[in-house]
């Protein structure tokens, strides 16, 4: 968001996959006016969902996993908001000690009032293993019975608290620099504003789309940078 003309949205989004003619056709139509239907004259149609010059939308090709702490604080260093929209338990699904490195880079770039929101999947579907016995399984293609019994199951949620909420208070460095200064070791890095482990999203009744559209649950998590 424009720190001087908050009427105005500066999106800036990051994904492995190459989304940037999705992403542009999806911002082309939100600031475009809508077709009128056949009851309707184009007069009295509404205007876009966003005037033109009122949004900016930035396209990223990242592996996020990888990104350097240089490059995230590029991205990240002015975001008033930050959002993992069903990516989180993806990304620990394929590295637990990378995405906790991801965080807390994260944690280094914002500034304060930084809000971040993590929605993703609920229940089972965002449980995790730790333990011998997954990793080997993983480099070997094979399991034991004992290496499994250690194994240990945690819920997504669990780790991003204790990571956010504890790591991050011991890791980075206190630079001084800008409005991010006096990150000291040991301190609280991040508020837990707002959290569910399952909330609802259902369609109206009356809602029509030309594909089937679903009602689904999902887990929403909000933190503050302090």
């Amino acid at each position: 968001m424009d720190g001087e003309r908050s009427d105005e949205l500066d999106i800036i989004v990051v994904d492995i996959a190459p989304w940037s003619s999705v992403l542009s056709k999806l911002s082309s139509t939100v600031t475009s006016q809508p077709i009128p239907t056949s009851s309707e004259s184009r007069e009295a149609a509404e205007g876009p969902l966003t005037p033109p010059g009122k949004l900016a939308v930035t396209f990223k090709q990242f592996d996020i996993l990888s990104m350097q702490h240089s490059e995230m604080q590029d991205l990240c260093h002015e975001a008033k908001l930050v959002t993992l929209m069903f990516t989180l338990n993806e990304l620990y699904s394929i590295s637990i000690a990378k995405t906790t490195k991801m965080l807390l880079n994260l944690t280094g770039c914002v500034e304060r009032g930084c809000v971040l929101v993590v929605v993703d999947s609920p229940g089972s579907y965002s449980t995790l293993a730790l333990g011998a016995g997954k990793d080997r399984e993983e480099e070997n293609g094979a399991s034991k019975e004992g290496e499994k019994e250690r194994e240990k199951r945690y819920p997504m949620r669990w780790l991003l608290d204790h990571t956010l909420l504890e790591v991050a208070k011991y890791e980075g460095e206190d630079k001084g620099e800008g409005k991010g200064e006096g990150k000291v070791k040991g301190t609280k890095q991040w508020e837990k504003v707002y959290s569910e482990d399952s909330r609802w999203c259902r369609l109206k009744e009356e809602l029509r789309y030309p594909i089937a559209l679903e009602n689904m649950r999902m887990q929403v998590h909000v933190y503050r940078r302090l």
